[in-house]
């Protein structure tokens, strides 16, 4: 069961770094290509010109990260539950292990709800200029900055169960 929760969590670890490299890396390709465009890409856009390009490369972005993340976050349920099943299978039990995987189980389920009001307040505002200031936009900013919050707190939570879990299997190798 350890070797099974130690695997688990550096998987989720992993994972979670590269959704958040994937999601901000596609709205900076967006402006490195539309900042540096190759001959053929620019002929492509001269009729729609490069404003709405951007704006509708960003939409498309967006509607990528949505799928991405709809797709993670139904992911790091079923690594949730794996994690908890495995904590609460260890021996001898560990109860501080199965409360932070629960607390863990706890954020990825209040990260999905949160995640579908992002989606839904994101696409109300995909084609609404920058410029604009709105409570739609200041609501998604928070929502975003929640999420963002209790997936570094998950993030914590997680590297520091594999540091414990990696050392008790160290210590237990050791005493034998």
């Amino acid at each position: 069961m350890r070797a099974l929760l130690i695997m688990t969590l550096g998987g989720w670890i992993v994972g979670t770094v590269l959704m958040a490299f994937v999601a901000t890396q596609n709205f900076r390709t967006v402006d490195r290509l539309l900042s540096a465009p190759t001959p053929k890409f620019s002929h492509a856009l001269t009729p729609i010109g490069h404003d709405e390009a951007r704006v509708v490369l960003r939409y498309l972005v967006s509607e990528l990260n949505r799928l991405y993340f709809s797709a993670w976050g139904l992911t790091q349920l079923a690594l949730g539950v794996a994690v908890v099943i495995a904590a609460i299978g260890l021996r001898p039990l560990d109860r501080t292990m199965i409360a932070v995987t629960a607390t863990i189980l706890a954020i990825v389920i209040v990260s999905l709800l949160l995640s579908q009001s992002i989606v839904s307040l994101g696409r109300s505002l995909d084609f609404v200029p920058r410029v604009m200031v709105s409570e739609q936009a200041a609501r998604f900013r928070t929502l975003h900055l929640a999420y963002t919050a209790l997936d570094l707190l998950k993030l914590s939570l997680c590297v520091w169960l594999l540091i414990r879990a990696t050392r008790q299997t160290y210590t237990a190798v050791m005493k034998r």
